[in-house]
């Protein structure tokens, strides 16, 4: 019971978008910032040394859940007690939701060259991403299935679908100031898949008069009860691979416009990979209500057999602006954001505000479902040492915090949605100083060209 509970939840579970992502991290000039938008500078030429490290400093989770499962959901897991007074009787609504993690186990990057002042560097993260979306019915397994009793119209009360993918990535990362106002990074990753399940439920009926009736599809990498904890490990079983390009252009007024495309890729699924398509319209040695239906129609019709799958990525494009008052800087960064595959756009504005080695920042998020939130970013920044934590959603994070102590008034609220973030980091950078003046014949000034800023300036120079 609790392996099927465990896949609703995670890969049934409905989950929306992919917009809950860290738009507060732009634009500050942390080794974060430049790993996940690569045509953004680690390094300042006079001022760092010219290797900057983070080992398990930087991680990050995010959390959304939308309509009438937040309730129970949160007295199933904090109370451990049913609550069913929250599911509309007769209307079965849509629950969404939203499950995102980000783990940075090592990132080291290296100032290379002033000719472009061209910056490599090497990272090794695990993500994990969950979206889709479930019925009443659905989200009320977690109370045994007792609401889909009073529902009056029973058809397809159990439709639905849902994703979950965690795999290692392994990335290398280039970026060259091609000009004066225009730099360009690019991020090429090996993608190593650890376990991946989608199911799409298209028709469903399940009554104690009828036959019980469940058509869709699941895909799975691991049958139920069957996954070795030491498959976590990485591996070549389900090799993959995405690439990522980020430019960023300096216009005349102090105008910043950035863009990126973010993990393009795919993964080959095929260490144990399955897909069961079933239509189990036959109620022959099903007792015990949905969950044993569903139990039964997954593990009917197995076919096993690779698939390819690709991987969330997503295009964004920000433009920002800085304005100096004194000792204080303010730039505000606008972010338009779109999911690569399907639905899942998002609107940011991040306005940081620096005091000397000391920054903080306020963002306001607004996703397709109309729900917006407030952030919050604290960060002491210096040249050779970054530390930063924040949430962007803070009123829900500290909700689902005050429901972790046991705030019945936290745990039972109407709230247009529920879910907590946050996401913390750190990095520090060694060796020499970056130095522009020597005492040498030559002496560079930073205008010099790296190999791109060449071969750009013979593509559009002559």
């Amino acid at each position: 019971m609790k392996k099927i509970l465990l896949s609703v939840l995670l890969c049934y579970a409905s989950l929306s978008s992919v917009w809950a992502q860290r738009f507060s991290m732009y634009n500050t000039g942390t080794l974060y910032d430049s790993f996940e938008n690569p045509s953004q500078a680690a390094f300042i030429a006079d001022t760092t040394k010219n290797i900057a490290l983070s080992f398990i400093g930087n991680a990050s989770i995010y959390t959304y859940l939308i309509g009438n499962a937040q309730t129970p959901v949160k007295r199933r897991i904090f109370l451990s007690e049913p609550d069913e007074g929250t599911f509309t009787s007769g209307q079965n609504s849509i629950n969404k939701a939203l499950v995102q993690s980000n783990v940075y186990l090592g990132m080291i990057k290296m100032f290379t060259s002033l000719s472009g002042r061209v910056e490599l560097g090497a990272s090794y993260q695990i993500r994990a991403n969950a979206r889709g979306f479930a019925t009443d019915a659905t989200a009320d397994l977690i109370n045994g299935g007792s609401y889909y009793e009073s529902l009056t119209n029973k058809d397809n009360v159990f439709n639905g679908r849902g994703f979950y993918e965690g795999f290692h990535q392994l990335s290398v990362t280039y970026r060259e100031k091609v000009t004066r106002t225009f730099a360009l990074g690019i991020k090429l990753s090996a993608l190593l898949g650890i376990d991946y399940n989608k199911i799409n439920i298209d028709q469903s009926r399940l009554t104690a008069d009828t036959m019980p009736l469940v058509r869709g599809r699941y895909q799975a990498t691991y049958i139920d009860g069957r996954y070795p904890k030491r498959d976590l490990l990485p591996s070549f079983s389900n090799p993959g691979a995405a690439i990522g390009i980020g430019a960023t252009f300096n216009a005349p007024g102090g105008i910043v416009f950035q863009g990126n495309i973010k993990d393009l890729g795919f993964i080959r699924w095929a260490r144990r990979a399955a897909t069961y398509r079933f239509d189990e319209s036959s109620g022959s040695g099903i007792t015990g209500g949905p969950q044993n239906v569903f139990r039964q129609a997954i593990r009917d019709n197995e076919n096993y057999s690779s698939f390819v799958k690709p991987i969330l990525g997503r295009a964004e494009f920000a433009v920002a602006k800085k304005f100096v008052f004194g000792s204080v800087m303010y730039q505000p960064t606008a972010l338009v954001s779109q999911q690569l595959y399907g639905q899942g756009a998002a609107l940011a504005l991040i306005n940081q505000v620096s005091f000397g080695t000391f920054s903080t920042s306020f963002s306001g998020i607004l996703n397709e479902d109309k729900k917006f939130d407030l952030g919050l970013q604290l960060m002491y920044k210096k040249p050779n040492f970054e530390l930063f934590i924040g949430s962007e959603q803070l009123g829900n994070t500290f909700n689902l915090y005050s429901a972790y102590n046991d705030n019945n008034s936290a745990i039972t609220s109407s709230r247009s949605h529920s879910g907590a973030s946050i996401y913390f980091g750190f990095s520090f950078k060694i060796g020499k100083l970056i130095e522009r003046w020597k005492n040498e014949s030559y002496y560079p000034d930073g205008s010099e060209q790296g190999p791109l800023g060449k071969r750009w300036n013979d593509l559009f120079n002559h």
